[in-house]
């Protein structure tokens, strides 16, 4: 049997492929089985005439020849570990314990080991920003904020649509002008969240909420006191806590980079932080 392994490379831009080559090969051998590693430019594919897997692979030959010629192709992302041992591999891979890597669902697993891979291949380099590294995770953590509001507070809403209209916009009698503006632009995004499926800022409006329910003593009805009975719960702290480092890391360094992110120690730190998040608030 013969099986392809292919990654992309966009004209003048960057490569996209599969796991690199060391992890493939530890998981994916058998007899009878030949492996062949396609690399495909853009402008070979562009002018591609055929219509076959074994002709893609003949036009894009000589682009490989190339590649495996050149001294920095074992700087692509695919080749990440070749040559290297498992036990090298392994000592590679143990930034995040193996255990909660293994309880994520397979696509937060997925997201976890790109960031993990890209992180890894920018460690020994200078000068380098680690940004990238967590724009992986961005869409996991906003996607488990979400649903994390949508199984505790979904369930209290209203069904009826005026019902609703209620719940989203109660009275804010005796709530100064500034806190009421935050009020109504944070019921106005739970509102787009829980209703619209299409809220902002998820990992940003779950860290309003946590700190509306367990440090704000305002007494607002409708979506606020099911805010406050809802997400008050053991270990609430500890996820405020963490959910709130994670959104100040994100707006600092990733969203709107007000800095750049140069520091591989605070880097690898913060990765941790995230993807052990995955796990806590996916539970």
């Amino acid at each position: 049997m013969t099986v392809y392994l292919s990654s992309f490379k966009i004209q003048g831009g960057q490569e996209y492929g599969s796991a690199p080559l060391s992890q493939v090969g530890r998981s994916a051998g058998g007899e009878g089985v030949q492996w062949h590693y396609l690399y495909i430019p853009q402008d070979v594919f562009e002018r591609m005439a055929g219509d076959t897997l074994a002709e893609l692979a003949r036009a894009c030959a000589p682009a490989l020849q190339n590649l495996l010629q050149s001294e920095e192709f074992q700087d692509l992302p695919l080749f990440v570990n070749l040559g290297q041992s498992d036990e090298e591999v392994a000592t590679v891979d143990s930034l995040i314990d193996p255990e909660i890597l293994n309880a994520l669902p397979s696509r937060y697993r997925r997201a976890a080991d790109q960031a993990v891979m890209l992180y890894r291949f920018f460690e020994n380099k200078e000068g380098m920003n680690y940004a990238p590294v967590f724009t992986a995770l961005l869409g996991s953590i906003d996607e488990l904020a979400k649903g994390f509001l949508v199984r505790r507070l979904q369930p209290e809403m209203p069904v009826t649509v005026e019902d609703q209209k209620a719940w989203f916009a109660p009275s804010l009698g005796g709530v100064d002008r500034e806190s009421e503006d935050y009020y109504r632009k944070l019921a106005q995004n739970l509102k787009r969240t829980l209703v619209f499926n299409n809220g902002l800022s998820l990992i940003g409006l779950l860290r309003s909420c946590l700190d509306y329910a367990l440090n704000d003593t305002t007494k607002i009805g409708g979506v606020f006191e099911a805010i406050q009975t809802q997400l008050r719960f053991q270990g609430g702290r500890k996820l405020l806590e963490t959910v709130t480092r994670i959104n100040d890391f994100r707006n600092t360094y990733i969203a709107h980079q007000e800095q750049e992110l140069r520091d591989k120690n605070l880097a690898k730190q913060e990765l941790k932080i995230w993807i052990e998040a995955l796990h806590r608030i996916g539970k």
